[in-house]
């Protein structure tokens, strides 16, 4: 047990609790925007990648903004991922490594059908907005 004799040793400690509490409001309060700026819509979409596939291999939401998280769990040093219309028109390129494995954006697709599709195998995920 510390005993705080002097009047100099209590402003110290006193400083110190002080800014220990101050970084932490700091700390929690940009952990907190991080999360309000991933989640301003109301839901989210994971897709992963495996050695075997995507998973899952179809998605079907009704139309808005949503966060489109994509997980690389296949092991291959790189992925080379496109998003498009099933008509072929690229929307979206995305390239993972093995250190960084993840991505996300937020998406507002029109009603249609897309394809997610990695560009280093015949693995696709069918994203179907409606109407």
């Amino acid at each position: 047990m510390i005993s705080l004799q002097s009047p100099g040793q209590r402003s110290v400690v006193a400083a110190i609790a002080i800014l220990a509490i101050g970084v932490l409001f700091v700390t929690f309060g940009s952990f907190r925007s991080g999360l309000t700026a991933i989640s301003d819509p109301d839901e989210v979409e994971l897709v992963t990648l495996r050695p075997a596939g995507f998973e899952p291999m179809e998605i079907t939401r009704s139309k808005g903004p949503f966060v489109l998280f994509i997980d690389d769990r296949s092991g291959k040093e790189n992925s080379s991922l496109e998003l498009k219309r099933m008509n072929g028109e690229r929307l979206r390129s995305v390239s993972l490594q093995r250190k960084k494995s993840e991505w996300n954006d937020v998406v507002d697709l029109p009603p249609g059908t897309y394809v997610l599709q990695d560009g280093n195998s015949e693995s696709r995920c069918q994203i179907t907005i409606l109407p």
